[in-house]
């Protein structure tokens, strides 16, 4: 009897345990669990508390069951396995994206001169969702002259990304905040970065000018700015306004000398065009020509890094058209005279003003010559064209009458961005010997008839055409071309 009552004692807690677990439901801390859950629990101070763990730790659980709860410690939210993946509470299926997004730097400045760009870097990290790539852009605008580029974008998952802003000399000064938007699936992270852009400094250019240059304008200008740190000028060539030259030898603009490294801009609404070449005058060792056209001169030559935004006009002046002459001259001592023969035309003048090829020998005996024509400036400006000589010239050797027919033509002068043009040439000569006989009267014998004089080989060059801009090695945002639009003649060159 002892004994029973011994067992009975020892069993008695499993024995109402086991009485507790046979309910259809069970209750902590209440009497009176709800019919339709398994576990029912309530408490004023205290929570549930699921297993806590990484993302990692979380990964690792072998054959998770349906429903499986944690609670990840990465992004402090409850996940639960689906029976496809690991999914937040917060998603709608396994490819929900959710990512953060942090900047290197929320603020930069740019001063154009030291540097003309600022890079951040994009820290992206996926934290819910199957992997998946992540797209950046910039969601609001930017000021005229700033842009922008990305690499690797999009991301996928997780990663870096370099945003690169670049600004010009025409971007406008002043601090812009710039939204960096990231777009997953339905998560979208917006962050604010501000930019900060230095002034740069204006120089206006009201009136038509020749042979400007903006380094000596712009310290009469700016006497206080900077002379050995660089600066950043932008130079406005006002509607209406003509920047010319008088000479081939000399730019219409030029840049000038500024502190190296400046960064230069130049808004042309008016007109810059360069000086036309001279058209060749025949060969006379007497003034020393050639007989060569003259190049034409540059519109702008540059000396800095330059941007140009061109809504005007910019032309390089035309080359000079060659001279065609033929000349047999005799040069003796001095102080007597250069004697001789000479008969040709002289090349065109280039557009831009060229001058006409005009003799102005000093030769003794027979010259017959034709001047080339003047180019003309502005805006509409032509190249000259250059002197016909097409008729024959009589003279008479004690009995003997020469007949010299040229058949000569100069070069025209180029228009705009055009070189000068080569000329032809061709001269034959008669020859009679003219004897009076008493009663009889004159008589003419031809001794040669229409002979032709061979001409030089290697006949006097045409002008090249001036650049419309000649930027010497630096930048420019024009490419290297040779240009005749409506706005741009010439060839942007090195």
């Amino acid at each position: 009897m002892r004994l029973f009552k011994s067992i009975f004692v020892f069993f008695s807690p499993l024995i109402f345990l086991c009485t507790s677990f046979a309910q259809d439901n069970v209750g902590m801390g209440t009497n009176t669990p709800h019919p339709s859950a398994l576990l029912h629990l309530e408490s004023f101070d205290k929570g549930f508390l699921p297993p806590a763990m990484t993302t990692t730790q979380r990964d690792s659980i072998s054959n998770p069951a349906d429903g499986l709860v944690i609670y990840n410690t990465e992004d402090s939210a409850l996940h639960f396995f689906n029976g496809v993946c690991w999914q937040a509470v917060y998603q709608e299926n396994c490819d929900d994206c959710f990512f953060n997004m942090s900047l290197s730097s929320y603020s930069d400045t740019i001063d154009r001169t030291i540097t003309d760009s600022v890079q951040i870097i994009i820290n992206i990290s996926q934290t819910a969702g199957n992997p998946q790539n992540i797209a950046l852009s910039i969601a609001n605008s930017l000021p005229a002259g700033m842009t922008y580029s990305f690499s690797n974008n999009p991301q996928f998952s997780s990663g870096t990304l370099t945003l690169t802003f670049h600004v010009t000399p025409f971007t406008p000064d002043g601090t812009f905040p710039i939204v960096i938007q990231g777009l997953c699936g339905p998560s979208v992270k917006n962050i604010v970065y501000s930019l900060t852009i230095l002034p740069c400094y204006l120089v206006n250019i009201i009136n038509s000018t020749t042979n400007y240059d903006l380094g000596i304008d712009f310290y009469i200008q700016y006497p206080s700015a900077p002379t050995s740190t660089p600066v950043c000028v932008v130079a406005d060539v006002n509607p209406g306004v003509s920047v010319t030259s008088d000479t081939t030898g000399l730019p219409a603009f030029t840049t000038g000398v500024l502190p190296s490294g400046s960064a230069v801009a130049i808004v042309n609404n008016g007109m810059i065009i360069g000086m036309g070449g001279d058209g060749g005058t025949a060969y006379d060792p007497v003034n020393g020509t050639t007989g060569d056209g003259l190049d034409g001169g540059d519109a702008i030559n540059l000396t800095e890094n330059t941007t140009i935004v061109n809504s005007g006009y910019i032309f390089g002046g035309g080359g000079g058209g060659n001279a065609m002459a033929f000349a047999l001259i005799y040069v003796p001592p001095s102080p007597a005279p250069t004697i001789g023969f000479l008969a040709g035309a002289g090349g065109g003048g280039g557009a831009g003003g060229g001058k006409g090829g005009a003799l102005s020998s000093g030769v003794i005996g027979i010259v017959i010559y034709e001047d080339g024509f003047d180019g003309t400036g502005g805006l509409l400006g032509l190249g000259g064209d250059g002197g016909i000589l097409n008729y024959p010239v009589t003279f008479t050797v004690s009995a003997v009458q020469f007949t010299v027919s040229p058949n000569a033509f100069g070069g025209d002068g180029g228009d705009y961005g055009y070189p000068g043009t080569q000329g032809i040439f061709n001269l034959t000569i008669s020859v009679t010997l003219v004897i009076t006989f008493p009663i009889i009267g004159t008589i003419p014998i031809p001794l040669v008839q229409n002979y032709p004089i061979p001409i030089p080989v290697s006949p006097p060059l045409s002008g090249n055409a001036g650049f419309a801009v000649k930027h010497n090695g630096f930048t420019t945002n024009i490419p290297d071309n040779i240009y005749i639009t409506s706005f741009l003649k010439g060839e942007v060159g090195p």
